[in-house]
């Protein structure tokens, strides 16, 4: 079965990809987990427990991780699937504890019904760099293996470098162990950034001037194509205000300071990921704290991943928002998205995210 390998030889017979040996390599490997799922019957379960329930690959910023997970995704011929956005998984995972914040062992319990839908899940950007979902991961895992839920994720970090100097971080050691115990470590090796090989025009990132405003508002009112435009207003994102300069059918815009410089987190950034396909985010200014860097980062994962577009105006290049060293390695990936998003390929293409067939 060379499901993986015939696709990735067509794309870059046709120069739709171009070749790479350590990708193709990578996609052999995934080829021989395709034929071992999907060979693993009922009768073999009855005997024995896989002894191996996913892969988790990882490697360098643009490298084409979240394209190999995209194809085997689509080619593992199993109808118990889904495919979301690491952030997007575990915000519904908050959600569902909410709401069993009564029940014993309320992950069990959660891990038991996404058995029932999912036979394999897949996770694209596996990150942690928040505490709550860095104390609830270990037990998550726990129960997804416990019921043989397969689990598919992808990331920039090796599985040990994961919530490096994050709070309680010995309490997080534990699914550190489960991911290297029960996935299959698979590291994509390659130096190439690809996102970076497509040319772009940057009609949609504009470097600060004294007409800059202007080609926001010109931007605005194109994809607002005439509908309602509101000035000047609150938008409620998570039961709390965010001033918006103007809003309208599909589109909203934002100063830097506001969506970025206040205490938000990703699920402000999913929540307006759901209501809007444009966002416009206006007066960016070089990045000196952390904190701030990371939730831009946040909202670009989240808008990247559901292919929603961004519209930025700035006073540097993109290369130039964050240059501090505490951050710098994580902000590779959102400067890498940011010229993505630019170009003709991403702007017309079409979001996998939260695929269930």
């Amino acid at each position: 079965m060379k499901l993986l390998q015939n696709w990735y030889l067509a794309q870059t017979k046709s120069n739709i990809l171009i070749y790479d040996e350590r990708q193709n390599a990578i996609l052999q490997q995934l080829d021989v987990f395709i034929a071992n799922f999907s060979n693993r019957g009922v009768f073999c379960r009855l005997w024995s427990r896989p002894s191996t329930l996913g892969i988790y690959l990882y490697g360098n910023v643009g490298c084409g991780k979240s394209m190999v997970l995209n194809e085997l995704f689509r080619q593992i011929p199993e109808q118990q699937k889904v495919r979301l956005h690491f952030h997007q998984f575990m915000s519904d995972i908050h959600q569902e504890l909410a709401t069993l914040k009564d029940s014993e062992a309320p992950l069990n319990i959660i891990a038991k019904k996404l058995r029932q839908k999912y036979r394999i899940i897949f996770l694209d950007e596996m990150h942690v760099s928040d505490i709550a979902t860095a104390m609830i991961l270990k037990n998550l895992l726990l129960g997804l293996f416990k019921y043989e839920v397969y689990l598919v994720t992808s990331s920039n970090f090796a599985p040990e470098q994961l919530y490096p100097d994050g709070l309680m971080r010995e309490r997080f050691i534990g699914a550190i162990d489960l991911l290297q115990q029960k996935l299959k470590i698979m590291k994509l090796d390659s130096v190439k950034d690809y996102r970076l090989e497509h040319n772009t025009d940057n009609m949609l990132f504009i470097i600060n001037n004294d007409k800059s405003h202007d080609k926001l508002s010109y931007l605005f009112n194109q994809f607002a194509a005439g509908n309602q435009i509101m000035n000047n207003n609150t938008i409620i994102i998570q039961g709390r205000p965010i001033d918006y300069i103007k809003k309208s059918s599909g589109i909203i815009w934002f100063k830097f300071d506001i969506i970025c410089g206040e205490n938000r987190s990703h699920l402000d950034y999913l929540e307006l990921s759901n209501k809007f396909n444009y966002i416009i985010v206006e007066d960016i200014k070089p990045i000196e704290l952390k904190d701030i860097a990371r939730r831009l980062t946040w909202l670009v994962d989240i808008l990247y991943d559901n292919r929603k577009k961004i519209i930025l105006s700035a006073s540097c290049d993109i290369e130039k928002i964050y240059l501090d060293n505490e951050f710098a390695l994580e902000f590779r990936r959102t400067v890498s998205r940011l010229i993505e998003m630019q170009t003709l390929e991403y702007l017309t293409s079409q979001s996998l995210e939260s695929i269930a067939l």
